[in-house]
């Protein structure tokens, strides 16, 4: 979609953008927007807070529709720009606290930075595989399994890169060694 710019909500479009075929933005589509980027809502959550009448259903097709995507894109830059968030930097940001964690035998927080590591990735999307088992009840040895688990799926579903942290553009190898 290049170097047009999508019109705000109430913007009027100009006549070249009306030509090209371009649509506006709907009212309760920005709400869907707002809610789902900066209201932390699921997909269904914004689509219902915004007064849709399916919003599962809904939520699927508005993300679907390349107005909708375009300014979701816009917003995501935006945001991205304004407070310099990027996977990237949250990726290593994850990797240092669940190292930081592990070093103080904080095995709890040191799995859940791991877990949101591979979230952030995409490595773990299927919530069906997520066991949510509290650390502090769970022997140093399953703890030690758990994050081998983590750390086997992460190889499966990755190239592992072995990098330094010296450059964010990257996503590093894991330091926490299996127990075998």
């Amino acid at each position: 979609m290049g170097d047009k710019i999508m019109p705000k909500v109430g913007q009027d479009l100009t006549r070249e953008q009306r030509l090209a075929g371009q649509k506006r933005l709907t009212d309760k589509q920005q709400a869907f927007l707002d809610n789902f980027m900066h209201k932390d809502m699921t997909q269904t959550s914004a689509a219902r807070a915004a007064g849709y009448a399916n919003p599962g259903v809904d939520a699927v097709r508005l993300l679907r529709n390349p107005v909708v995507q375009e300014r979701y894109q816009e917003m995501r830059e935006e945001a991205r720009s304004r407070f310099g968030v990027t996977i990237e930097k949250s990726v290593r940001d994850l990797l240092k606290i669940r190292n930081e964690a592990w070093e103080s035998g904080k095995f709890g927080e040191a799995i859940r930075a791991e877990e949101l590591r591979l979230k952030a990735t995409g490595l773990l999307v299927n919530k069906a595989h997520v066991l949510h088992e509290q650390a502090d009840t769970m022997t140093r040895e399953q703890i030690l399994t758990k994050l081998q688990e983590f750390q086997e799926l992460a190889h499966k579903r990755m190239k592992i890169a072995n990098t330094t942290h010296n450059d964010p553009n990257t996503i590093e190898h894991s330091s926490v060694k299996p127990t075998n």
